[in-house]
């Protein structure tokens, strides 16, 4: 049996720091979103001062949103947090245009934004590299059976269609909205082709469509699957990481999948794009 490796950008220090017992549905999480916005007309202020942002990370935390850094220009503004698995993109973009426009009046710094924002997900690795990993997940596991290998590759799949360096347009704004979900068997059941793995892979494609999340790939290995699709942005990662599980046990017919699962944002940028402020 291969060895449960779910996350390529270092999963056991935030087991350490998120996980609990005692949580309603324990999400082990590694979740980043930048903002960013525009003034409908002219430029924005020079950057307020240190204490400015100091009010405003503590509104923000009490929303479920970390600020991680900022980078302020007179024509764009860019906010970057880590955010709880409750907090959805379109809840990000309104509670964090909405408090800083507040903030502004209150310093007299009022400033018009224009309607249109941004909301990009980033992580540790990029999207190359968690699409690559996920492609290499059964090629490279320690399995001595190479025919459970190759049907392990055979259920796999990729979807080439599916652009995640292409944003979700709404009407307020463009959404960059990347996920890994890794959900994991309960007891570390081994899937076998004569009982669950097409089952697993039905629960996958079920689960896309209930969510309305765009399915990128999906790579399936003994004790536990990898999913990496576009998210839609009104759900949250703790919203579709429970469908997933419902989704993947309901197909099964029973408790096949455990409460341990993973949720990590990524993109075709890293977090080295932004700096820590």
């Amino acid at each position: 049996m291969g060895v449960f490796d779910p996350d390529p950008h270092g999963l056991a220090p935030w087991v350490k720091k998120v996980y609990s017992p005692s949580m309603p549905f324990p999400l082990v999480h590694h979740l980043l979103h930048s903002w960013s916005g525009w003034p409908s007309a002219g430029s924005f202020s020079p950057e307020p001062s240190a204490a400015f942002f100091e009010a405003l990370a503590t509104a923000w935390a009490a929303d479920g949103l970390k600020l991680h850094s900022r980078a302020w220009t007179p024509e764009q503004i860019q906010l970057t947090f880590q955010t709880a698995p409750e907090v959805a993109p379109t809840f990000l973009a309104a509670r964090v245009k909405g408090r800083l426009q507040h903030a502004l009046r209150q310093a007299e710094l009022a400033c018009d934004f224009s309607r249109k924002t941004a909301v990009r997900s980033l992580g540790d690795n990029r999207s190359p590299e968690v699409e690559g990993y996920l492609r290499q997940q059964a090629v490279r596991a320690e399995l001595a059976d190479e025919r459970y290998r190759a049907t392990l590759l055979a259920a796999a799949f990729e979807d080439a269609a599916v652009d995640l360096s292409a944003p979700t347009e709404t009407a307020k704004g463009r959404y960059w909205y990347n996920l890994h979900l890794v959900a994991v068997t309960a007891d570390r059941f081994r899937i076998g082709k004569e009982d669950f793995l097409d089952k697993v892979r039905a629960g996958v494609f079920a689960w896309a469509q209930e969510t309305e999340s765009r399915l990128k790939a999906f790579a399936p290995m003994p004790d536990h699957v990898h999913v990496v699709a576009r998210g839609n942005p009104e759900r949250a990662p703790l919203e579709l990481a429970e469908a997933l599980w419902r989704s993947l046990n309901h197909a099964a017919g029973c408790g096949l999948m455990g409460e341990n699962l993973y949720a990590g944002t990524f993109s075709e940028y890293g977090l080295r794009a932004v700096q820590r402020t």
